[in-house]
């Protein structure tokens, strides 16, 4: 049985502090929404005409969910740390969600982000319409982690 690919794109991002680097980026999925989920992380391809939401994804606990997701963690205290997640949406095909992060800045990891959309639409010579970025950054304390990812799911429009 074939399944119709997902329908809805739902980018969300959080951040936090732990005791462990494991517990600060359980805490940042917590703070994003997504952290009573068993997500799988997915490759980057937006299926055609999905729809892009902004409020929280009503999905059962333990539901195993496709994501493509971005992560740093960091016990370096006062270092910055971000992830930053992009989805391009094509003009007239599917859209591509590329992902980077590590220490550094929004401006710069928002950067490395456009660039990738930009070179995997050129490879697959489809024409980019719209870029949607969004990151989170996070200054370390003790230990910290940020998140940034972009759920893919099936719903109602």
């Amino acid at each position: 049985m074939r399944r119709a690919p997902p329908n809805i794109l739902w980018p969300t991002d959080g951040h936090a502090e732990g005791d462990t680097k494991l517990n600060a980026f359980d805490n940042a999925l917590i703070m994003a929404g997504i952290g009573h989920w068993n997500l799988v992380k997915v490759t980057s391809v937006a299926p055609r005409g999905a729809t892009l939401i902004y409020q929280p994804i009503e999905i059962e606990a333990g539901a195993v969910v496709p994501a493509v997701l971005t992560s740093a963690q960091s016990n370096q205290p006062g270092e910055t740390i971000t992830a930053c997640i992009g989805i391009g949406i094509g003009a007239s095909s599917h859209g591509m969600i590329m992902e980077h992060s590590g220490p550094g800045g929004p401006t710069e990891m928002e950067a490395v982000v456009r660039r990738m959309l930009d070179e995997s639409f050129m490879r697959r010579s489809l024409e980019l319409e719209k870029v949607i970025v969004r990151s989170v950054s996070h200054t370390v304390q003790h230990v910290g982690s940020s998140v940034a990812a972009v759920i893919l799911w099936w719903g109602d429009r």
